[in-house]
């Protein structure tokens, strides 16, 4: 049986249940021995005034996983002196772990923009790819997400065939997921204005966030 491992990579900009949840499902669906939250240093389209200090996320990605068995956490790329960019990850993935199969997890907003990644095509070479959609999710057409025509050509239906021995290469899986109420745009807003969304995220998350001032108005 191969061993499956997640990955979940992201800004966390601030983590909250919105990422693990999702991910927990995919676990679940897929068999995964655990899931991998990978916390992006410097992001390739966002600058460094519209995230947080990669040390505070890093922090708050810990605070958030302590009661969230079978997550963990690698700071390949917060520690990174330059942009990460996810194909160079998972060949560090494969050189470091060549026993564990990765599955990248990605949103449903994700394809969107997949296009625009350093040698996306190559992904599937090195990766199963779980798309993680919630209900009333509008896909867009394929001349928008061009990258969703070459993922849909390694589209499985059932998890049980992700596996490189009958495609001849890595799979692509789409799973519903349940819905999540509060977005990171959302939680940023809510903690700017003083408010306390508590239930959102971890209690030590929003405290960590309060007591370093982060996302605080002006």
């Amino acid at each position: 049986m191969t061993r499956k491992t997640g990955l979940l990579g992201g800004t966390f900009n601030p983590p909250h249940h919105g990422h693990t949840r999702p991910a927990r499902e995919a676990m679940k669906a897929l068999g995964l021995e655990r899931v991998v939250c990978i916390p992006t240093g410097m992001h390739p389209f966002k600058g460094p005034e519209r995230l947080a200090p990669v040390s505070h996320r890093v922090a708050m990605v810990r605070l958030l996983l302590e009661r969230e068995t079978g997550f963990s956490l690698w700071e390949i790329e917060a520690n990174a002196p330059q942009v990460s960019y996810t194909v160079e990850t998972l060949e560090a993935w494969h050189a470091l772990f060549p026993d564990q199969e990765p599955v990248l997890l990605i949103g449903g907003d994700i394809p969107r923009e997949l296009h625009l990644w350093r040698a996306w095509r190559r992904i599937l070479e090195l990766a199963h790819v779980c798309l993680m959609e919630r209900p009333g999710f509008v896909e867009s057409d394929h001349t928008r997400c061009p990258a969703l025509t070459h993922l849909e050509e390694h589209a499985v239906n059932n998890p049980e065939d992700l596996e490189r021995e009958r495609l001849g290469r890595y799979g692509f899986f789409r799973l519903a997921v349940s819905p999540e109420d509060l977005s990171s745009t959302e939680l940023r807003r809510q903690l700017s204005q003083g408010d306390i969304p508590r239930g959102a995220t971890a209690d030590a998350v929003i405290d960590y966030a309060l007591a370093h001032g982060l996302y605080r108005a002006g």
